[in-house]
């Protein structure tokens, strides 16, 4: 019995391979600024982190005064946070431009 096409499931509607290596980068990048951070000797190493995790890390110094903790371990959970938000970003941005090029 001939069986009808099926309909792309999100599973198919991936998104590209240059997409998904810009975010496996971005996330392994982000990942060792984290490292760097944690095992590294020198303090300003975190420079790296608050780059990757922009523009949210702009709010980290904000959200510690409203919750009136000053804590690295917070503004490390904040800015891991950040990073979490622009690799989910990226993603999404990958899985719209792959609806818009494919065909209807």
């Amino acid at each position: 019995m001939p069986q009808a096409p099926r309909k792309a499931s999100a599973a198919h509607a991936e998104i590209p391979a240059a997409m998904r290596t810009l975010i496996a980068l971005y996330l392994a990048v982000s990942v060792g600024a984290i490292a760097l951070l944690l095992f590294g000797s020198d303090p300003s190493s975190g420079i790296f982190l608050v780059l990757f995790a922009l523009p949210w890390s702009l709010f980290v110094s904000q959200v510690s005064g409203l919750l009136g903790i000053s804590s690295a371990a917070l503004n490390l959970a904040l800015l891991a946070i950040g990073v979490g938000i622009n690799g989910a970003l990226l993603y999404l941005l990958g899985r719209r431009l792959r609806r818009r090029q494919s065909p209807s």
